[in-house]
């Protein structure tokens, strides 16, 4: 072969890349919520059952029950709208952690009081509603664009 014959590479197209994004079928988007319904129930249990749990620094309590209950419902529905493209998981989720706030918040047949009067609950009863709305509400980040780059 000589110098004047040699092959040009294949050249990218100056177009920018798109993605066709397909959409969920209603058994899978059906399924989705089923499973994300289950696990903002468990959020809210579980959270709703330690958010009183405290430990002492140098005597003064620390309520990390609390802390890390909102914290895992935070990020539960952070996650969710950031991995799944649409809303319906997240509101899922996060109807279910409020439906179990509201449902422990009764009293008991047997006289029990899951969320007290204290401020641990107050702030425990008013928090989650709050996050969840807050991560509802949020608008939709725009997707970012992948470019194929040339290698060298």
């Amino acid at each position: 072969m000589s110098m004047e014959q040699r092959d040009d590479p294949p050249r990218l197209s100056e177009e920018p890349f798109v993605f066709i994004e397909e959409q969920p079928s209603a058994v899978s988007r059906g399924v989705t919520a089923a499973i994300t319904f289950v696990l903002g129930a468990v959020y809210g249990t579980v959270g709703t059952v330690t958010h009183t749990l405290t430990f002492s620094v140098f005597g003064a309590p620390i309520p990390h029950g609390l802390v890390l209950g909102l914290i895992g419902l935070l990020a539960l529905l952070v996650g969710l709208r950031l991995v799944v493209s649409e809303r319906l998981p997240a509101v899922t989720a996060g109807v279910a952690a409020v439906a179990m706030v509201v449902l422990f918040s009764f009293q008991s047949p047997g006289g029990s009081v899951l969320i007290t009067q204290g401020i641990l609950g107050m702030i425990w009863l008013f928090g989650v509603p709050l996050i969840v709305a807050a991560v509802l509400a949020w608008p939709r980040l725009p997707a970012r664009s992948r470019r194929v780059t040339p290698s060298a």
